[in-house]
């Protein structure tokens, strides 16, 4: 019975830290904004504004094709709620311990949500919007197995495939060759993963060199809201696993957090969206830097 109630108190409170990044991940997604639009040397807009649009689009009719099937409206859903369902597996600053929180579950998770997106955007049936699905198919190839080995470098080094086990202890971490090649692959992973510049340009608006987005354009009202939403958590949580992970900083997770998402501004200002496949080099860089830190541990 203790146990019992040990395994309902941890779930809750991790299902607390979802809701709570859920909430702020919009406002995560304005700083960074707002950091670059200060480097342009342009006011930019309020750190807020992801909110106001979340509201716009939730607030307009959801247009929707007749000659789209029901896997269309499906796969906005699972695509929220499996961002949602890994936003639960994180290791919990409110004390909490998930029982599936294992790290390869955290990426088949995402996983899901991604192979559910790609084929809707085939669904709808027009030339944008399945050249964005066969990109980020393409991208997803070559993402995976270098973040695997971000994880196998991980679990070297504290033994366990649990998230919460994973995490960096202060009091022992130093800054280790293999402890910084991690931290930078991973943050380039970060980047593609989450269709950042140089990979992908999430503020673009010509359909050409769109990936993610161009698997949005079909969609309004409610649908494009939850996929922007479930886009700024997976954004957050990639953030607080580089942070809690990777990043050797003695320094509160909030802070950490902040400091890459103003990383994130940084190299998206100073760096301009690649070719597509220039990517494969990209991350075969990042690859190489994983194998290097196993080697160096």
């Amino acid at each position: 019975m203790m146990n019992f109630q040990n395994d309902l108190q941890s779930l809750v409170l991790c299902l607390a830290q979802a809701l709570l990044l859920l909430l702020l991940a919009p406002m995560i997604t304005g700083i960074v904004k707002k950091v670059k639009a200060l480097l342009q040397n342009r006011i930019g807009s309020s750190i807020f504004q992801e909110y106001y649009d979340i509201k716009k689009w939730w607030g307009k009719p959801t247009m929707v094709t007749p000659y789209t099937s029901a896997l269309f409206k499906m796969a906005p859903c699972v695509y929220f709620v499996t961002t949602l369902v890994a936003a639960c597996m994180l290791p919990n600053f409110f004390g909490g311990k998930a029982g599936f929180g294992d790290v390869f579950v955290f990426v088949y998770i995402l996983a899901l949500g991604r192979f559910f997106m790609a084929v809707s955007s085939m669904d709808a049936a027009t030339a944008f919007g399945g050249m964005g699905g066969s990109r980020e198919v393409y991208i997803a190839a070559f993402v995976e197995p270098v973040i695997m080995l971000a994880i196998l470098s991980n679990v070297l080094h504290t033994g366990s495939t649990s998230l919460s086990g994973m995490a960096l202890r202060f009091d022992t971490v130093n800054l280790t060759v293999a402890g910084v090649l991690t931290c930078i692959a991973f943050f380039l992973v970060m980047l593609a993963e989450n269709s950042r510049i140089p990979v992908d340009n999430p503020d673009t608006h010509l359909e050409l060199t769109m990936i993610h987005e161009c698997m949005t354009l079909e969609y309004s009202g409610r649908l494009l809201a939850l996929i922007h939403w479930a886009s700024q958590l997976k954004l957050l949580m990639f953030l607080m696993l580089f942070s809690m992970l990777y990043l050797p900083l003695n320094l509160p997770v909030v802070l950490k957090v902040l400091l890459s998402a103003v990383a994130v501004g940084v190299v998206e200002t100073l760096n301009n969206k690649m070719r597509l496949f220039k990517v494969r080099v990209y991350l075969a860089a990042a690859g190489l830097m994983l194998l290097l830190a196993i080697v160096a541990q």
